[in-house]
């Protein structure tokens, strides 16, 4: 019924959760070998309207006519959600229609890098991003990313603090 949401699944973490997805079936910066949607057919850092953000909103609109319970609302799915550059204007809409809902923001931060992503994503609630490797060599063979991507940057990203690390 859905090409966008993906019905409320019990989350361990995140209760009920009603789940987005605003990429179209494996596009992703990585092509992790463990990935359970299979292998990337796009490998990209491009952020774009993958997803249209009117089908995306139009879609959140009747479901939630229909008062669910749920906890919140999970951007994950087919591959990278940060991808899309409207992420930021579907969580504006969450926010602004749907405030009693959470939202998470499932990632493999790789794009982290991008403050004007960083800042779109400032709007959830939760942003759960993954890490998989301690090395350039082993980032390669266990997230295979796009060539673009570095594993220093990706780690410095995700990890920015005045503290030391180790």
């Amino acid at each position: 019924m859905y090409k966008h949401l993906f019905r409320p699944v019990p989350s361990r973490r995140l209760g009920m959760s009603l789940g987005i997805d605003l990429i179209p079936k494996k596009v992703c910066s990585l092509n992790c070998v463990y990935c359970e949607v299979g292998k990337t057919i796009l490998r990209t850092p491009d952020r774009m309207e993958y997803v249209k953000y009117h089908q995306v909103i139009a879609e959140l609109k009747q479901f939630m006519s229909a008062k669910p319970k749920i906890d919140y609302i999970t951007f994950s799915g087919s591959g990278e959600p940060t991808l899309n550059n409207k992420i930021g204007d579907v969580l504006k809409f969450v926010k602004e229609n749907y405030p009693h809902i959470k939202t998470a923001v499932l990632t493999n931060g790789t794009l982290f890098y991008n403050q004007k992503l960083r800042t779109e994503l400032l709007q959830a609630d939760i942003i759960l991003p993954s890490i998989d490797a301690a090395s350039q060599s082993v980032f390669e063979k266990i997230d295979c990313p796009n060539s673009n991507l570095k594993f220093l940057l990706y780690l410095k990203c995700k990890f920015k603090t005045s503290q030391p690390l180790f």
